[in-house]
Order: C-alpha cells, then structure tokens, then sequence
C-alpha cells in the first residue's frame, strides 16, 4: 500500500468517480433530467457547478420552493435515469477491490461519505458486493450541508470514532477535495472525472486509479 496510508487510521471514499468511473452517465443522466426545466447543461458546466454537490441542492435552486418530499421526488427521478444507464456497465474502479482487501488487511477504517441519495449508495456498494468493507456509509440524506461543507467528512470520522487529522480522503470532484480538505484531511485525488492538471495542487497525490495506490 502506498507510503501515504501508512501513519493514517482510516481511509474515507467518495463513492461517484472514486469506487466506480461513472461520471460520464451522471452527466448525461442530469442532462436529461434537466431538460424538462428547458436547462442545458454542457460537461464543462457539469464539472464546475454540479459535480459533487447534491441533487437536493440543484433541485432546489431550480424550485426554491418545491417541499421536502417534492424535492425527494424529483431527485429520484434523476437518479433512476442515472442508473437504468449505468446498471448494464456497473463496475469497480480499475485496482479497487485489490486496493480494499489491502487495507483490510492493514486493519484500517473505511468508509464511504458519497453525495448521492441512498438508492444509489445501495446500487453500488451491493451491486459490486463491497460494502462489507465499509465500517460506515453518508450519504446525502444524512447531512444537512453538501460538499464543499466539511460536514459528510466529519460525520464519516465520528461514524468511524477517528479524529480528521487521521483519515485519508479518496476524491475526484473539486467540491470534494475542498470539502475533505476544510474538514482537515488529507487528500488523494484521482483523476476519473477531471484532467490530473485540473487537480488542485494541494493534494497529497494525484492517481488515475488505485493500481497507483496499492
């Protein structure tokens, strides 16, 4: 495992564009779903004001006034879209399993703090038959704030009982790597969604995917 892990107690997961390379379906998936509020969406705007953030939260800044369960509604709507794409190509990220079954062995703390509502969490974590690796699972629908609020990182270290400055985050979206990085971790961006220069410079590494990492 790579020297980065090996004075730190837990790894924390992104799950979209981390566990699986899946941002490409997401993309086209909101991009469907947004089209019934006559808004386009291009990859560039994608990656700079959707990616990593909640869908609760882009929903609501296209109905501020939409209740709590119109707003879970249509989140599900969107996700759904998202995974009637995905369900056929459904697939860990490049070294992942091998990368898990490593730190198990290390005996470290995992967990995932993902952006995405339960139903999806539960898609991947049981599709690819993982989530016995995971010690604790965030998702959106346990956190008030969304990255970039340090909030899901935080709540994952409590989940874990270890404090922030001993958990290690796996990101690929800038809200993020801001949100990991506010909630005093270190980070390890891999670059699935974004290009390795698009990268902050400030992480402690930039991998393609978790061959590099093991």
């Amino acid at each position: 495992m790579h020297p980065l892990f090996s004075n730190k107690k837990a790894i924390i997961f992104d799950m979209d564009g981390v566990i699986i390379n899946n941002i490409s379906y997401h993309i086209e998936a909101l991009q469907l779903f947004l089209k019934q509020f006559g808004k386009i969406v291009t990859n560039e705007e994608f990656q700079n004001q959707y990616n990593g953030r909640t869908i609760q939260e882009v929903i609501l800044e296209l109905k501020p006034n939409a209740t709590h369960s119109e707003v879970m509604e249509l989140a599900e709507e969107k996700e759904k879209i998202y995974r009637d794409l995905y369900r056929k190509d459904l697939a860990p990220t490049k070294g992942l399993l091998e990368f898990l079954e490593d730190a198990k062995k290390q005996g470290l703390k995992m967990a995932v703090a993902t952006s995405a509502i339960t139903a999806n969490a539960d898609f991947t974590l049981d599709g690819l038959d993982i989530r016995s690796y995971f010690d604790a699972v965030i998702d959106s629908t346990m956190v008030i704030k969304g990255k970039p609020d340090p909030q899901i990182y935080l709540k994952a270290a409590e989940e874990l009982n270890i404090s922030p400055e001993n958990c290690v985050v796996l990101e690929d979206a800038l809200a993020g790597i801001q949100s990991a990085k506010n909630a005093g971790m270190d980070v390890i961006g891999l670059y699935t969604s974004l290009k390795k220069e698009e990268l902050p410079d400030d992480v402690k590494l930039k991998a393609k995917d978790f061959t590099e990492l093991i």
